[in-house]
Parts: structure tokens; C-alpha cells; sequence
């Protein structure tokens, strides 16, 4: 048994180096048909390229494979390289930051939209109490914005109730204790283009008439194409008018110079409607001097060379003058004189107490209102009308006023005592009884109507007196004021309500009167007003087409 077991290890023996040997052969085998295809595939490309490669080269080529590293394998990067993540990483901020911004843009815009709410609704309360307060007044301005401002209670204030405004068919009256007591007045220009007198005499009771205007570009004053037509057709329709000028005057002599042109322009007025037919002479200029006085130049049938004052036909050589005489008994005459050719006499005896006082007035139309005065104090009133004097009368009147020569003559007011008296005055005797004055005109051309400044800013236009300061142009303002009164007419200032309280130093206007300019059913200005332009549509009246403007007088200047 021992015998068989070792036979078959030995046979199992011999045969396991006999299987090591043909499997060896066998790999053998493979690895060298591996290598022959290999060499074989390496030939042909040889062959294709014309060009036999170094075997290092075909080695480093067989083992480049085997040089890669992990990193030659991250496939990631061609898709992303650093650059490509900055600016992707930037513009991810971008949008980021574009967000936050609309986001705050939107947040601001709700915040923006709060507080206008908020600011509307208190200034909307602030309104409410400044309106109702009484100590603020609304101004708007030319660029559309508004200011409440504090009224200047020193200021003379109108005492205008808003109650007494009635409108009848859009034409404004004042009504006070249930009386009209105011006037209707049209302004008129060459921008009127017709005009039925007769009919117009039914609508309103006076005129303003526009006498010219200065450039606001060029300085030069220029003409009213229509001004003496339209000053004929008031003297024929018998309605009282005044007339007003457009202004850019930068300075108080320019302001003279408008005055006087205006009153030149009446004297052509005068001259055209007195003298009907008649040429008119080449230069009839009114020279305003120091004294107050009014002189002209000039030549022509109807135009007095001494001057005639162009408003009530008084001789202005006369104004502002006192005169003193003593007679043997120690009684003392004075006689004054004033600018609108109005006379005082006072008598006094030799203890210096006043025996009598006269007072003879004339108003625009030659109306006379004689008063007296006794030593007791007692008055006694005599008016007479200028339409009850005889046209005879009227010129012995007219002759009445040369000046009489003696010693207390009074010849112009019929009032002369002692030695002189002129003989020619209608009822004039020694005694001083005459009361039936009557300036030297026919009774036709008189101008009882103010003679206006209109000074006002050009809207989207920049003219001459946008550089004035508030004083300079309030300056101007009272230059031409006082020229026309040194004339002998009423002066007036016109302006808008924006103008006149934010444009000029109202408070040093002095007396000069105001023709406050406001469209509405109320004039809306806080002081004192004597005219007040509330309509400029150019409907309201039948009798006018074109430009024109509707106001309203406080004031009858007729028999003021």
C-alpha cells in the first residue's frame, strides 16, 4: 500500500512541472503575436508618414501613457477657467447689486410718495388757517408759485365789504346801504379795434384811455395809434375819461420824460377837438419846472403860448401862490392859492382876528363851489353848475382870468377888495360876491379821470425794468406821480396784485392812489385801492371789440 501511495505523489509530481512549462510557453506565445501586431501597425504608419521615427521616440510615444497624472484627468477645467469664474462671479454681483438698488429705488419712491402726502396735507392745513386768518394775503407769482404774505397792518387798509360786490350780467358794482356807489369803466387802445360811442355810453360811465408805452426792449416811447380818436370820440359821446401810459422807465427822468409826453399828447388832444380844422403846430411840448408850474412851447390858433394847463384850462402860472395885502385900516388879506388852482381868502382885522374866510373851488368840469366862513364861524355854500353860464358869461370869464393890477385883486375868483377889481368878471363887484368862476375852456375837452403809470413785468420776456430794485422802480412810480400832478391831474399807479406788494415798496408810494389790476368777482388786495380792474376777456362789453378791460372806480373823479 505504502508502495502505491508513493507512486502516485510521484506521479503527481512529474506532472505539475510539465503544466508550469506549457503554460509558460503558452503566455510566451501571446506576448509575441502581441508584439508583432504592435510592430507590425508601427511599420505601416512608418511607411504613411515617409519618415522612419527614432525607436526612443516610438518608446516615449508607448509610455507617454503612462505619464499622466490626476490632475490630467480633471476634464472640469476645460469648461471653467479661473477667469471665466471671475467675471461670472462679477456679474452675479452686478445683478445682485442691480436688485438691491431697484429694491432701495422702490423703498425711496414709497417713502417720496408719504411724505409729499404728509407735506400736501400740512400745507394744506397751513392754508386753511392762513386763509381764514386774516393777517395773510396770496400772491401769485409769474412763474405759477404762490406765497402767502403777512399783511402790513400800518399799511391804510380797504374797508370793502365782500358782501356789497354785486355782479349784474358780469358787471361788478359796490353796493353800500344798498346804493351803487361805484363807477364802471372801460380801458381802451389802438388794440380796440371798434368802438360804438353811443352804446358804449350805456354800458360804462367812464373811459381810460392808453396815451402810448415805452419799449420794455428798445426804450423808445411810442404813440397810441388811436389816442386823440379815442379822446375825440369820449369829448363828442360827453363821458368823462383819464388816460394812462404803459411804462419801462429805468429812471426818475425817463419817468418825467413819460409824464410829459402823455400831457403833450392832451394838448394835441385839446388842440384837435377846440380847433377842429385847424393844422396843428409842429412841437406843443408841456416843460415841467422847479416850481411846480406848467409852461409850454409852441404855436398855433387855440394853444396858449403862456401854457394853458391841459387839464382844467387854469392858467398854472397861478398855482401854489399866496399873496399878502394891508389896506389903511390894518385889515389883512391872504390869499392862497393851491396847485389845482383852488383859492383861500382870509380877512383879518388888526387884532389878528379872522373877519371872513372864502373858499372858491373848481372842479375838472368848471363847476364852482363858493364857501363862507363869517368871524362867527357860520358857513354858507354856493355851487354853481358850469352848464347854468351863459357861453357869453364864459367868456368874460376867460377874460376874467388876467390878472387885474392894484393892490387885493382877486379878479379869477370875483373876490377882489379895494382898488383893481376887474369889472370884466361876470358878477365880480368890490365887495367880493362873485361866485360864477369859469375856466377858460368851452366846457367840452376836461380830463376828470386820472392820469395813470402802468409799470408791469413781460411774462416769457425779459424787459427794461427787471433790473430795477423794489426802490428804484417805486422811485420811477412817484417821479411820474408827481410830474402829472405838478400838471395838474390826478395821478394813479396800476399794477397787478403780484406786482404792487412784492414788485415796489408799497408803504413809499405815499398818497399816490392805486388801480389794483386782479381778474375775479373780488379784488382780493388787502389796501386801499381807488380803481380796480377785475375784467379783461373782451366779452363782456357789447359796444367794444378787440382788446379792452372792464374796472371799477370807488371814486366818481367827475365830480370829486
Amino acid at each position: 500500500m505504502k508502495l502505491r501511495d508513493e507512486d502516485e505523489y510521484g506521479r503527481v509530481s512529474l506532472r505539475m512541472p510539465t503544466v508550469i512549462l506549457a503554460a509558460s510557453a503558452a503566455i510566451f506565445v501571446v506576448l509575441a503575436i502581441v508584439l508583432l501586431v504592435n510592430n507590425t501597425g508601427k511599420n505601416k504608419k512608418t511607411h504613411t508618414n515617409a519618415a522612419a521615427l527614432p525607436l526612443q521616440e516610438e518608446e516615449s510615444e508607448v509610455a507617454q501613457p503612462d505619464t499622466l497624472t490626476a490632475d490630467d484627468l480633471n476634464f472640469w477645467d476645460m469648461y471653467q477657467r479661473d477667469e471665466d469664474v471671475t467675471i461670472l462671479n462679477q456679474a452675479m454681483n452686478e445683478d445682485q447689486n442691480r436688485k438691491d438698488k431697484l429694491e432701495q429705488r422702490e423703498a425711496d419712491m414709497r417713502q417720496a410718495e408719504l411724505d409729499a402726502a404728509e407735506a400736501a396735507a400740512k400745507e394744506a392745513e397751513e392754508n386753511a388757517d392762513l386763509a381764514t386768518d386774516g393777517k395773510h394775503t396770496l400772491v401769485k407769482h409769474m412763474d405759477g408759485s404762490t406765497e402767502w404774505l403777512m399783511i402790513n397792518t400800518s399799511q391804510k387798509l380797504n374797508s370793502y365789504e365782500d358782501v356789497n360786490f354785486q355782479s349784474k350780467n358780469g358787471i361788478v358794482g359796490y353796493y353800500a346801504s344798498g346804493r351803487l356807489t361805484s363807477r364802471t369803466g372801460a380801458d381802451i387802445s389802438q388794440y380796440t379795434t371798434a368802438i360804438d360811442w353811443t352804446r358804449l355810453k350805456t354800458e360804462a360811465d367812464y373811459v381810460m384811455i392808453r396815451a402810448g408805452a415805452r419799449g420794455y426792449d428798445s426804450g423808445k416811447i411810442l404813440a397810441d395809434s388811436k389816442f386823440i380818436e379815442n379822446v375825440k370820440g369820449a369829448v363828442n359821446a360827453g363821458m368823462p375819461f383819464g388816460v394812462y401810459f404803459s411804462s419801462q422807465a429805468i429812471s426818475e427822468g425817463e419817468a418825467i420824460e413819460e409824464a410829459t409826453y402823455v400831457m403833450t399828447q392832451l394838448a394835441y388832444a385839446q388842440m384837435a377837438i377846440e380847433n377842429p380844422g385847424q393844422e396843428l403846430p409842429a412841437q406843443a411840448t408841456p416843460v415841467l419846472t422847479d416850481n411846480g408850474e406848467s409852461s409850454a412851447s409852441g404855436s398855433g390858433s387855440g394853444f396858449a403860448a403862456n401854457g394853458t394847463n391841459l387839464g382844467t384850462g387854469i392858467d398854472p402860472s397861478r398855482f401854489n401862490t399866496t399873496t399878502t395885502t394891508k389896506d389903511s385900516n390894518g385889515n389883512t388879506t391872504v390869499l392862497v392859492i393851491d396847485d389845482k388852482g383852488n383859492t383861500t381868502t382870509t380877512v383879518t382885522d388888526s387884532n389878528g382876528t379872522v373877519t371872513s374866510k372864502t373858499t372858491v373851488n373848481t372842479d375838472p368840469y368848471g363847476n364852482v363851489t363858493t364857501v363862507k366862513t363869517d368871524e362867527n364861524g357860520n358857513q354858507s355854500v354856493d355851487t354853481v353848475n358850469v352848464s347854468e353860464v351863459s357861453q357869453t358869461n364864459a367868456a368874460n370869464a376867460a377874460n376874467a382870468s388876467n390878472a387885474a393890477t392894484g393892490a387885493g385883486t382877486n379878479p379869477a375868483a370875483g373876490t377882489a377888495q379895494g382898488a383893481g377889481s376887474d369889472p370884466s368878471a361876470p358878477t365880480g363887484n368890490a365887495n367880493g360876491t362873485g361866485t360864477t368862476v369859469v375856466t377858460g375852456t368851452t366846457g367840452k375837452f376836461r380830463v376828470t379821470y386820472p392820469v395813470a403809470i402802468e409799470m408791469h413785468q413781460i411774462p416769457n420776456a425779459a424787459s427794461r425794468i427787471d433790473s430795477l430794485s423794489n426802490s428804484a422802480r417805486t422811485q420811477v412810480l412817484n417821479a411820474f406821480c408827481s410830474a402829472v400832478e405838478k400838471g395838474g391831474y390826478n395821478s394813479l399807479i396800476s399794477g397787478n396784485k403780484e406786482f404792487l406788494l412784492t414788485r415796489i415798496n408799497l408803504s413809499a408810494i405815499g398818497d399816490n392812489e392805486v388801480w389794483v389790476n386782479n381778474e375775479g368777482n373780488l379784488p382780493d388786495y388787502p389796501y386801499m385801492m381807488n380803481m380796480w380792474k377785475y375784467n379783461t376777456g373782451n366779452t363782456l362789453l357789447k359796444s367794444l371789440t378787440g382788446e379792452y378791460g372792464v374796472s371799477l372806480s370807488f371814486v366818481d373823479y367827475s365830480v370829486r
